[in-house]
């Protein structure tokens, strides 16, 4: 917990003097931020980096609150809203915990509303992966076809137990 309060006040330090660059750059460039820091705590699960991916849920948590609604259609700003509580609770959980199976536990539940909520608001600027690992139940998200499964982390038989279920092709955000 103290960890996670060190990362967000640092986060507001740099934002006090660094503009929010989501704002500056617009719905894309915001987007673009969530995912990657979806990947990044996907990357920190495979790693089994309980550290890691705290610190990137943290910055999550922070980026999903700068994404400018002001740059949405109608129909985007329903869904994000739909959407937006399940993200920030799910990254919130992941950021809060240095237990590796708690995150990964929220780590379904983040994979599962943040698929939902790129297809839903037709927002992917780039081809995003949808995995399937059946020995766990659960889906993840990815930027590229190898199976890297962020639910038994990079050591075992069982790190690359999925398979590839959709590919959500890039679909640049439209104003």
């Amino acid at each position: 917990m103290k960890l996670l309060k060190t990362v967000l006040f640092l986060t507001l330090i740099v934002t006090v003097f660094n503009p929010v660059k989501a704002q500056q750059r617009g719905l894309n460039f915001a987007v673009t931020t969530v995912i990657k820091d979806y990947l990044e705590i996907k990357s920190g699960l495979f790693a089994n980096n309980a550290g890691t991916a705290q610190n990137k849920a943290g910055k999550l948590v922070w980026d999903l609150n700068t994404v400018p609604t002001k740059d949405m259609t109608s129909q985007q700003h329903a869904a994000w809203f739909d959407f937006l509580a399940r993200l920030q609770r799910s990254a919130r959980e992941i950021s809060e915990s240095n237990s590796l199976s708690y995150q990964r536990k929220h780590f379904s539940a983040l994979s599962n509303t943040l698929y939902s909520t790129l297809k839903g608001m037709k927002m992917t600027p780039f081809p995003m992966y949808r995995m399937y690992s059946q020995s766990n139940d659960s889906y993840w998200l990815s930027d590229g076809s190898a199976i890297k499964n962020p639910y038994y982390g990079s050591v075992g038989t069982l790190s690359k137990d999925g398979v590839v279920k959709e590919i959500v092709p890039a679909d640049p955000i439209k104003k």
